[in-house]
């Protein structure tokens, strides 16, 4: 004790001239066996009104990590993690945006916190506040109030997820991670817990189990349908709607009216969209429960808005990249000169040749998309260059089928030539590149999900909900028939 106290009187009288002031009721004292319960001695030569605070042994805390008790680090978690989360929860799911709702809570202070007890302190000690605290952000009632969030919706947006990762299932290895890379930097040789599993870095390790529960997901799907949807919403950019910041600093694209947003959300993760099947009101064909009719229904000219709503978001990355792009452009294919094969032509791109860009939107479940591996790109071949190469092969032009999924995927031609244009983009506008990709891949997939998600709801909007499942339904609309 006499050392100690040796060691603050010396701080107390060189440590101003240093930039260090101590200030005694800011500190706390812990005695390392348990059972002692003095006071601080240090107490004794402080001035009156100052006072070292006596902490419990197991409940000691630095840098807002717990490292006493498991019952009383729990209690710490719960309190840390609780304190405010139902609160701002519940804001969300009555703020109106549920774009911006759901954004807020994939970056919010409760996941942060939460991924900060992950790496800090052993899953077993909060398991119980853990598992409660998934159920809390994971409720369907905050932005989704008609659907109950399946199992894609916990992984990673590159898998086809939501990014509403549990924490039951990854507080392991994140531990374990942070454990290996901590002992690492302090290049000690440390005990190493029981039961700990090492997978690698936290991304590595929490990828591999997404991996894992999207390749069992897919294995176990219970139709080809739903088996072709996980694959292809893995695609690369087909989620960008997911992560995508709403914000007009560059346009109105990424920002997405709620309805569009949660059906897109309902869209992608394969959950219904109405609870029973009807007659479409315009085509009178039946619509399917998770909306595939309704983004291939050729009535009511919803897919051309959809085609030029792509198109015109093409048209403005290739202004962005100072190409001199024409829209609609005559007189490319000699023998056919009325006939207009590029929705987006650049005078100039290669080799002195030009780029004519022919927009597409495909459905991988229709059924050629059902049997193509790659359906945008299966279109693009089939659909496209069969049709137009061979008007091409003396023109002054390159031709580009700029094939789209209605699932947000891309064909191969389509994701070079746009990588392209966002590499020439970000030169002229004077951009980090990979701030203004991102921000370009985000708003396509946003303009691509909001037409997709309008195509269904202007046909699904003739069901009414308040009127029970049978009012529209395939089955009484057959009794009507038949009486």
């Amino acid at each position: 004790m006499e050392t100690l106290k040796k060691v603050w009187t010396i701080l107390v009288e060189k440590g101003p001239k240093l930039g260090l002031n101590l200030n005694p009721n800011k500190c706390e004292w812990s005695w390392l066996r348990a059972s002692r319960t003095d006071p601080c001695p240090i107490n004794e030569l402080l001035r009156e009104g100052e006072r070292i605070s006596s902490v419990p042994t197991d409940e000691i805390c630095m840098l807002g990590v717990p490292l006493g008790s498991a019952q009383k680090n729990g209690e710490f978690v719960a309190r840390k993690l609780f304190d405010r989360l139902e609160k701002v929860i519940f804001q969300l799911r009555d703020w109106e945006d549920a774009q911006s709702a759901f954004y807020l809570l994939r970056v919010s202070f409760g996941s942060v916190r939460a991924t900060h007890f992950m790496r800090t302190t052993p899953f077993a000690h909060w398991k119980e506040h853990g598992e409660r605290f998934d159920e809390v952000i994971r409720s369907r009632y905050w932005a989704f109030p008609f659907l109950q969030l399946p199992i894609q919706a916990c992984l990673t947006p590159s898998l086809g997820g939501l990014g509403l990762r549990r924490v039951s299932e990854h507080a392991d290895v994140a531990f374990a991670a942070s454990f290996h890379e901590s002992k690492v930097i302090a290049r000690e040789s440390w005990l190493e817990p029981p039961g700990l599993t090492h997978l690698g870095s936290q991304k590595t390790a929490s990828y591999k189990i997404d991996f894992d529960t999207h390749k069992r997901l897919s294995e176990g799907a219970p139709t080809a349908r739903e088996r072709k949807r996980l694959i292809r919403v893995c695609e690369p950019h087909a989620g960008a709607f997911v992560t995508a910041l709403p914000c007009t600093d560059d346009g109105n694209d990424t920002v997405m009216k709620p309805q569009l947003f949660r059906t897109a959300v309902a869209y992608r993760l394969g959950v219904p969209v109405v609870p029973d099947e009807f007659y479409c009101p315009l085509c009178k064909q039946i619509v399917d429960c998770v909306g595939d009719h309704a983004s291939c229904c050729a009535k009511n000219g919803g897919l051309i808005k959809r085609h030029n709503r792509v198109r015109n978001l093409v048209m403005k990355f290739c202004r962005e990249a100072h190409l001199s792009p024409i829209l609609e452009k005559t007189g490319i294919i000699q023998k056919r000169p009325l006939r207009r094969p590029g929705d987006v032509t650049l005078p100039i791109w290669a080799n002195d040749k030009g780029l004519a860009i022919d927009v597409a939107v495909t459905s991988p479940f229709c059924t050629a998309g059902m049997r193509a591996t790659h359906p945008a790109d299966s279109y693009a071949e089939n659909q496209k260059h069969r049709r137009y190469d061979e008007g091409f092969k003396k023109s002054g032009y390159y031709f580009c089928a700029m094939v789209l999924e209605s699932t947000g995927a891309l064909g191969g031609e389509a994701t070079s030539t746009l990588r392209q244009v966002f590499r020439f983009a970000s030169r002229k506008q004077n951009a980090v590149h990979s701030v203004y990709a991102g921000r370009a891949w985000a708003r396509l997939s946003c303009a691509l999900q909001s037409s997709v998600a309008q195509n269904i709801l202007v046909r699904t909007s003739a069901w009414d909900p308040r009127a029970g499942p049978e009012a529209g339904s395939v089955e009484e609309r057959d009794r009507g028939r038949e009486k």
